[in-house]
Order: structure tokens, then sequence, then C-alpha cells
């Protein structure tokens, strides 16, 4: 059985994988490498995959292939940076000044460096949401040729984690699944959290959907089943996801 998908949720899925074949070992579970949103639903509908991973609901042209998608899990969103870093937290005030370009430096004077996303991305789509000025600096941010863009989720992560002063967005699912050696920053004052997520403190997050074909195979069923086990929910809520219910 493979599984592939967007990037933010293979680490989960490698934990999940890991545990499911230790109950089932006579299937053999592949995650692949990030292949994004888009490109996990693609190999889905063309056979090459069994199971897709995606940060967004189907398209409806890509409902009408057969597929049929259902959200498994959020995470929090989180501005996060190197584990140097002298910062603790951020506003939204201060965004604005920071993608465009204006504000520079941290406050103890060390650079800042920003990474971005590519403009199709829905981290991108996130920052523009955030208000009409976000909108704007994020336009700026991305004509600016000095900043690194992150092509996929691992890719900004690593940056995040090695590039001296850097800031970006990634999500606390990838940062627990995949043990990230990140400093998560508050954001106007609230802690990325489940909790917060639960209660509507935190209002920043990421919907998770599992993608399966117009007739998943009898492996396919049991390893979706086994997510929204209460094996597969522990896992799932010990590295930064807020399960949900099944929808289909």
């Amino acid at each position: 059985m493979v599984i592939g998908g967007t990037g933010t949720a293979l680490g989960g899925m490698q934990l999940l994988a890991k545990a499911f074949s230790e109950d089932h070992p006579e299937i053999k579970t592949v995650v692949l490498p990030s292949l994004g949103s888009g490109g996990g639903i693609k190999a889905l509908g063309a056979g090459k995959i069994d199971l897709s991973l995606s940060a967004r609901p189907l398209k409806d042209k890509e409902s009408a292939t057969g597929l049929t998608a259902t959200l498994y899990a959020r995470t929090p969103i989180v501005f996060a940076t190197h584990r140097q870093t002298a910062v603790d937290s951020l506003v939204i005030a201060e965004l604005p000044d920071i993608y465009s370009g204006a504000t520079n430096k941290w406050p103890d004077g060390t650079t800042l460096r920003l990474i971005l996303r590519p403009e199709e991305e829905s981290d991108t789509k996130l920052l523009r949401g955030l208000s009409d000025e976000m909108n704007k600096a994020v336009s700026i941010a991305l004509t600016r040729s000095e900043l690194f863009v992150a092509v996929n989720d691992q890719d900004n992560a690593s940056a995040l984690e090695t590039v001296p002063g850097s800031l970006g967005l990634t999500t606390l699912a990838q940062i627990l699944s995949e043990n990230r050696n990140l400093k998560p920053l508050r954001f106007n004052g609230q802690t990325a959290s489940l909790d917060g997520l639960g209660t509507g403190t935190y209002p920043y997050f990421k919907s998770l959907y599992l993608v399966v074909g117009k007739e998943p195979s009898e492996n396919t069923q049991a390893f979706v089943s086994y997510i929204f086990s209460q094996t597969g929910r522990d896992i799932l809520s010990a590295t930064g996801h807020y399960v949900t219910e099944p929808n289909w």
C-alpha cells in the first residue's frame, strides 16, 4: 500500500504506517516523499498510489473522477524560527513590515531571514488572508530575489532549522511528528496548541484530508479504519493533530 501527498502530513502518517505494519505485518506500507496535495491527488487518480493526503478539499473536477475525501485532522499553523533566535512571540501588526522588507532585523540586531513558500501554496494564501496589508506585503515578498522559497514542507522546515534568524510558517504536526528542532513563536499572545484549536482561542490551522479512489482496496480500507481507531487517534493527538470524525 502506497501513501503520498502533502508534506505536512507525512510525519504523522509515517508513524501511523509503522504502527499499522507492526499489527499487520502481511501488509507492506510505504509513505512517499512529499508530492504536495495536488500531486498526491493526481497520483491517486492515475492509480500510482492507494491513499492521498491533502491540505485542501477536493476540487469539483477531482470529485467528478470518483475520488472521495474526508477530513481527518486539523493542526495549528505556527510561525517558527531557528532555535537560537532571541525572540519568543510575534503579533500580526509586525508582519507587513517583515514581509515587505521594511523590517529586516530581530530586536537584538541579528538579521531576520524570511523563508517563503511558492505563490500557490496554502501557507502563502493564509498569509495573504490575514489582512489587506499582509496581502500587499506578501506580493512584495514574492518579488524579493534575496529570499529563499521552499518548494515543499520538508525543505521549508529544514531551512527554518538551519538558517540563523529564520522566520516562516509550518505546522505543529510537522514539528512534533518529524521531531524538528524549531522554536514555535507565540502569535498574537496565543500559543499554538490542540486545546486552543478545540476552544477556538487559536484560530490558525491547516486541515488535513484523506483521499481514496472509487474502489479502495481492502488494505487501504483497513488502514483508514486504523487511523480513526483509538490507537491511531492517540498517535496523531500526541503529534499535534486535532483528530476529527470521518464523514464518509
